[in-house]
């Protein structure tokens, strides 16, 4: 508890809050992550689901784990977590993760390093359409055409492709302003995402929530290892 009294004291200290979150904490909201044993990637047919070679070869592989993944994503819901960072009036989110539930909470600003799933652009004229229109289709097992004949893919950056430009310059931006940085949820493994917390100036404190280790534990003010929900719940 002591760990929790000392953040709390930080977040009411601090003027400039970067938050960069995983898939840790949309686990508690129902959807899988990627690495863990149970997540995406343990199912050998999602291995190369968000590559972009594969998605351009075969654009169905994706599509049909979209057909499941897309309507779970959509139905559910922000969680504690979420909530609780949504009510820091200086804090600025910046996730790695492909849903909305920051902005659902009411968290703004909200930085999508690696895209969001909300909208899908055609890959031949470059027409944009909100992904929702395109689930009857996907959820018929067809891939969404648009009508000029290109395939629709959703404005996830897949491996193989840049990340946005934009929300990656204000990331790096906010991290570079931060007095304080948390990062949660997230095992810091997917570059260039997980060299965020290092753009922090040299005083900022820097602190990591998620369930195991990271690579930059050793480089953080405080470090606390547990269920991400039950640690920010404890934080109102």
């Amino acid at each position: 508890m002591h760990n929790v009294e000392q953040l709390g004291e930080w977040i009411k200290e601090a003027g400039s809050i970067a938050v960069l979150t995983g898939a840790g904490i949309s686990t508690a909201s129902g959807i899988p992550d990627f690495r863990s044993a149970s997540g995406i990637y343990s199912d050998e047919q999602n291995v190369n689901v968000f590559d972009l070679e594969a998605f351009n070869r075969d654009p169905s592989v994706f599509y049909h784990f979209a057909r499941t993944f897309y309507p779970k994503v959509s139905a559910a819901e922000p969680n504690s977590a979420h909530r609780v960072i949504a009510s820091w009036d200086h804090a600025t989110v910046i996730t790695q993760n492909v849903d909305d539930y920051h902005q659902r909470a009411g968290s703004d600003p909200v930085y999508t390093v690696h895209g969001n799933y909300i909208h899908s652009t055609c890959q031949s004229c470059g027409a944009d359409v909100e992904t929702e229109k395109l689930f009857p289709i996907i959820g018929n097992g067809d891939i969404p055409h648009c009508a000029c004949g290109g395939v629709f893919k959703p404005d996830i950056t897949f491996f193989g492709e840049m990340l946005p430009e934009y929300d990656w310059q204000q990331s790096v931006r906010a991290m570079s302003d931060a007095d304080l940085v948390l990062v949660l949820g997230t095992s810091l493994q997917v570059y260039p995402a997980a060299g965020l917390p290092g753009y922090r100036p040299w005083n900022a404190r820097l602190v990591i929530i998620n369930r195991d280790p990271t690579p930059m534990d050793s480089e953080a003010q405080l470090v606390i290892h547990g269920d991400l929900c039950e640690v920010m719940s404890q934080l109102v």
